[in-house]
């Protein structure tokens, strides 16, 4: 069983003692293929024989490079068929020492060895024509923390026991194969970002290190446990979980091939992959040829946790995927997802996605065939899109439609003439876009967002649409028409829209709407004439505005109700002057005006307002015309935001403003 080095064993000799009763056996350098003995002093003494062992250094240069001091000391007593040791050994590897108490017999030339430091105990038994079995029981793993710390220096010593049946021949000295049991693994390492509680798992082994690197092949299962790693957390059904792999590699660089991962009807993937551990992340590189999932229980099991840091951990899902992934040294290269009936509805009522049908391949460098992607709707922010069919393909690093695409909506729709997605972008551009609108009804897009129930039709054409990072940039701009007039947005920019606290900006310009039909939508008073002006430098954060310069006026005249008129003076927290006293000007139901204009600035939650011109006594909202002749003046230069909302609603909800 034993082989010999060359120039290793230096002596072999009976030392010479005073003592008869005394018989000493020194070697220099005892050999295997995967245990390297040196220092070996083997000492037979006394009437009643006991038997002493010394290795001043023993090792498994294929398993671990630590070195082990060796002392074992035990009764030598005669039996009927052989011989039988019984007694205790200690170990010191560093400053770590250890006892254990064994028990060894020969019977008939086949030695049986079991060795016990509690709770865990070893039995070797030898086997016909050099075979050899080794089962261990209740191994505590703790005790393997000067290994895990040689990987993850912060890594704190692991919970759990471990059980083996191991089978080893002297003709294959560098093979073992056999089945293992780990039971309440626990592990913590890279800050608590690299984790595992509780883990059950097992399976059969095979451990080639006839070569180098050796290869351990696997087949087995996890019942049960949970783990983490970074944002991905997992918690396993207590139903076995089929894991089968092929790994390869040492001194923390590893290969897994042949990777087979299947728990039963929900998640099943297979493929093989490269690990670093001493990189960030350790996954230098992946490619599963198979991945398919059934929703709700995989996106529950598997997603959840690493979707939650991004805002979609609270989804209500259904259908199935199945794909497949490469991902290599610079990063993502291909993937594929063909869907069935996926439903994918947003808890915070921000996209809903229903019954998605067909796939979408894309590669890094050559070209994909055209395959279609159908949907009976898609919801994004109360925006509903209709039942559409689209087609896809990929083509030089560039994810794209392969045909225009119509987008049903209210009556109108979008057409997207460009769609170009760069999934392996960074910082650079990662989505190009150009679409017009068409003829969607106003009325009810009012109605899906709760506003006042506008008419007219929203048009425009936005020739191109970027999206890097979390920001997506529209060139081009939109235009509404409504109140027989037309509002224009420019400058149109999107950060997060499905993240936390969105942020919009815009510029906005709108010209010649019909004040009647605008007053009456918002039931603030009747007011005539035509309202040009512009919003510029708005900026939403969560959809509620922080900041920007709003300016309006009809410089053209028309006429004002007395209900408008009290509006606005609540607006601007003053009051309204004119020739004839208040108590005169109740009578009349309409005035006339010559100009109107109302502005205001919003920085820091307040509104700096502005009107027509402006005095020590305050700003001109309405410069009245005729008879009977007003003129409404603000007084209020500066008026919180909040308090300026209060009064709009207030005035547009037919409740008498309250001025302090």
């Amino acid at each position: 069983m034993l082989r010999t080095a060359l120039a290793a064993m230096l002596a072999l000799s009976f030392a010479p003692v005073a003592d008869a009763r005394v018989a000493r056996v020194r070697l220099d350098r005892l050999e295997t293929a995967s245990i390297i003995a040196q220092g070996i002093e083997v000492k037979l003494a006394g009437d009643a024989p006991r038997l002493t062992l010394d290795v001043a250094r023993l090792s498994a240069p294929t398993l671990s490079g630590a070195e082990v001091a060796l002392h074992a000391e035990c009764a030598l007593a005669k039996t009927d068929v052989g011989w039988r040791c019984a007694g205790d050994a200690s170990s010191q590897a560093g400053k770590a020492s250890a006892k254990a108490g064994f028990d060894a017999t020969i019977a008939n030339g086949r030695l049986a060895l079991a060795v016990e430091r509690k709770p865990a105990k070893l039995r070797v038994a030898q086997g016909d024509a050099g075979a050899w079995r080794f089962t261990l029981d209740g191994l505590p793993l703790a005790w393997f923390e000067a290994q895990l710390a040689a990987q993850w220096p912060d890594a704190k010593p692991p919970a759990g026991t471990l059980g083996a049946d191991l089978a080893w021949r002297a003709d294959e000295p560098a093979r073992v194969r056999g089945s293992y049991r780990i039971a309440g693994f626990g592990f913590d390492a890279n800050g608590g970002r690299i984790a595992a509680a509780n883990l059950a798992f097992g399976g059969k082994l095979d451990v080639d290190a006839r070569a180098a690197p050796p290869v351990v092949s696997h087949a087995g299962a996890i019942d049960g446990g949970e783990i983490l790693v970074g944002d991905f957390y997992a918690k396993f059904a207590d139903a076995r979980t089929a894991l089968d792999f092929t790994l390869t590699g040492g001194g923390g660089r590893w290969t897994l091939k042949s990777m087979r991962f299947d728990d039963p009807g929900v998640l099943r993937v297979a493929g093989s992959a490269q690990i670093d551990l001493a990189a960030s992340p350790p996954l230098a590189a992946l490619a599963l040829d198979t991945v398919e999932a059934t929703l709700p229980a995989a996106f529950e099991r598997y997603a959840k946790s690493a979707l939650a840091p991004r805002s979609f951990g609270e989804l209500a899902t259904g259908g199935s995927l199945r794909g497949s992934l490469r991902v290599d040294a610079a990063g993502l290269a291909a993937f594929s997802i063909a869907a069935r009936q996926v439903d994918a509805v947003d808890a915070q009522q921000r996209f809903a996605l229903r019954g998605v049908d067909g796939a979408v391949a894309w590669s890094r460098d050559g070209a994909t065939e055209p395959s279609p992607l159908a949907w009976r709707s898609i919801e994004l922010y109360k925006l509903t899109f209709d039942e559409t069919r689209t087609v896809w393909r990929s083509r030089d690093g560039v994810l794209g439609l392969a045909e225009p695409a119509r987008l049903p909506l209210f009556g109108g729709a979008i057409e997207v003439s460009r769609l170009d997605v760069r999934p392996d972008a960074a910082r650079n551009e990662r989505l190009a876009a150009g679409f017009a609108v068409h003829d969607v009804d106003m009325a009810r897009l009012s109605a899906a967002f709760g506003w006042p129930s506008f008419g007219g039709k929203l048009g425009g054409a936005v020739p191109q649409i970027r999206y890097a990072g979390e920001r997506a940039e529209l060139d081009g701009g939109l235009m509404l028409n409504v109140f027989d007039g037309t509002i224009n947005v420019t400058g149109l920019a999107l950060e997060r829209p499905f993240g936390v606290a969105p942020t919009l900006a815009a510029d906005i310009a709108f010209s010649g709407l019909d004040l009647s039909l605008l007053t009456g939508t918002f039931d603030f008073g009747e007011i005539s004439g035509r309202l040009s002006g512009s919003i510029a430098a708005l900026r939403l954060v969560d959809w509620s505005p922080v900041s920007f310069d709003a300016q309006m006026h009809a410089l053209d005249g028309g006429k004002i109700s007395q209900r408008a008129v009290n509006s606005l003076s609540s607006v601007g927290g003053g009051g309204f002057v004119a020739g004839l006293q208040a108590s005169v000007l109740r009578i009349f139901d309409t005035f006339g005006y010559a100009r109107l204009g109302l502005g205001c600035r919003l920085e820091n939650n307040v509104c700096r307002m502005r009107g027509l011109d402006s005095s020590p006594q305050g700003y001109t909202l309405v410069d009245g015309r005729g008879l009977p002749r007003i003129r409404i003046v603000g007084h209020q230069a500066q008026v919180d935001w909040p308090v300026l909302v209060e009064r709009l609603k207030a005035a547009t909800s037919g409740t008498k403003p309250v001025i302090n």
